[in-house]
C-alpha cells in the first residue's frame, strides 16, 4: 500500500472561506486569561481577537434584493485563545485553527441546559456563554454556510 498525502488543512481551510467570501483576521491581544478560568492558573495560549467578515454580493445577500449599500450585519469578533503548544513556538492562529474552532463552537446548543448536559458538569455561568456564543455563530452563517465549515475539521 502506498503511503497517502498528507492532508492540507490549511490550504483546504483558506479555500472554504473564499468560497463563503470570508476573511479571516486575528489581533494580538496578550495573555489574559479567559473568563471561564477563574482564578487563573495560565493553562492556556496567547489571547487574540478575531474577526469574521463576509463578503455579501447581490446573490449572497441575506436580505435580498441587496446592492452596494447593504446595511446587513457582516462581520463577527470575538476572543480566541490559541493553544499553549502555539504560544511555546510562537506560532499565531491561522484560518484552519479559527474557522475549524468556529465550527465546532456554532455545533453547541443555544440552550445552556443542553450544553451542559452534552458536555458533562460546568459552571452555570460557563455553560450560559457557550450557549450564547453558538447563538451568536448560528445567527451569523446560514446553515449551508455551517455545512461547508464542517468539511474542515
Amino acid at each position: 500500500m502506498e503511503p497517502r498525502e498528507p492532508r492540507d488543512y490549511e490550504g483546504h481551510a483558506q479555500r472554504v472561506a473564499n468560497e463563503l467570501g470570508l476573511t479571516v483576521k486575528a489581533a494580538f491581544k496578550g495573555d489574559t486569561c479567559p473568563l471561564w478560568e477563574r482564578p487563573c492558573k495560565h493553562q492556556h495560549g496567547d489571547r487574540y481577537r478575531v474577526t469574521l467578515r463576509k463578503q455579501y454580493t447581490p446573490d449572497t445577500c441575506p436580505g435580498k434584493p441587496c446592492g452596494s449599500g447593504c446595511d446587513h450585519a457582516n462581520s463577527i469578533s470575538f476572543d480566541y485563545w490559541n493553544s499553549m503548544h502555539d504560544k511555546a513556538e510562537g506560532k499565531r492562529p491561522t484560518v484552519y485553527n479559527i474557522l475549524s474552532t468556529v465550527s465546532s463552537e456554532a455545533s453547541y446548543p443555544t440552550d445552556p441546559d443542553e450544553v451542559a448536559a452534552e458536555c458533562g458538569e460546568m459552571k452555570p455561568s460557563q455553560a450560559i456563554r457557550i450557549a450564547k456564543f453558538a447563538a451568536k455563530l448560528q445567527a451569523f452563517f446560514t446553515q449551508a454556510e455551517l455545512e461547508k465549515l464542517a468539511e474542515i475539521q
